[in-house]
């Protein structure tokens, strides 16, 4: 078999893993919220739209992408579909997906020391854990300049972000850290998806946000338009869906 056929085989493998892990996430909300039983009537919720936009990144990087040294900040809303993924993994329980959210379930975000899955960073303060993956990129810079830890490889440290998620300042104090210490090692990958709980993010933000991390001495990457979208974009009428 020829390397393109391995290539084409491996992206039907994820395309099919994904499908997995966000029918996983959306039945553990549905069950959470419709079926599980609700003595008190409160909604549970669980991010459902959260979840399904981060289906495809996510499985790319925890089937095919990532290193026993890397280190991931799992959007905290995205918590369900990482629980998915653990489970396939057999790091995760059933019994914790039914009770999702519930007590003794897995994390509404996830967390270190209340799930039991593969959790590197608790991500439960949201814009928090995206902090942690750059300052602990630079921690890893220290240790190896001091000499320690040179027989390891280094390790790439990974935050998964919701674009409301860059409303905390915490997260703009680490860029310009970051810049000051001459960052390495770390992605920072924002999920622009233009879906939050206070508000429709505002058009045009994205630019900003690239002219901020350009300004950071970050290398950006825009990802937009997938092969679906694109052939829809190739159909009569076009132009009003882009």
């Amino acid at each position: 078999m020829h390397g393109g056929a391995r290539s084409t085989d491996r992206i039907a493998l994820l395309d099919e893993l994904t499908r997995k892990v966000l029918w996983l996430s959306s039945w553990m909300i549905h069950n959470a919220n419709h079926i599980r039983p609700n003595i008190d009537g409160v909604k549970v919720g669980g991010h459902q739209a959260s979840s399904a936009s981060m289906a495809a990144m996510l499985s790319v990087l925890y089937f095919a992408v990532l290193r026993p040294e890397d280190r991931v900040a799992v959007k905290p809303h995205a918590a369900p579909a990482f629980h998915a993924i653990q489970y396939l993994f057999g790091k995760q329980t059933r019994e914790k997906l039914e009770a999702f959210r519930g007590y003794g379930g897995a994390q509404s975000y996830p967390s270190r020391t209340k799930d039991t899955d593969d959790v590197d960073f608790s991500t439960g303060s949201v814009g928090l854990g995206v902090a942690q993956t750059l300052f602990s990129s630079l921690v890893q810079d220290y240790v190896r300049a001091h000499g320690w830890g040179l027989n390891r490889p280094e390790g790439r440290t990974i935050a998964l972000v919701g674009d409301a998620e860059l409303d905390e300042g915490n997260i703009f104090e680490a860029l310009l850290e970051g810049w000051k210490q001459g960052l390495r090692n770390c992605w920072w990958i924002i999920d622009y998806n233009r879906q939050s709980l206070d508000a429709v993010v505002r058009e045009g933000l994205k630019r900003r946000f690239e002219s901020v991390f350009q300004a950071g001495g970050w290398d950006v990457v825009t990802l937009k338009y997938g092969r679906m979208m694109e052939a829809a974009f190739a159909r009569p009428g076009s132009e009003q869906l882009r």
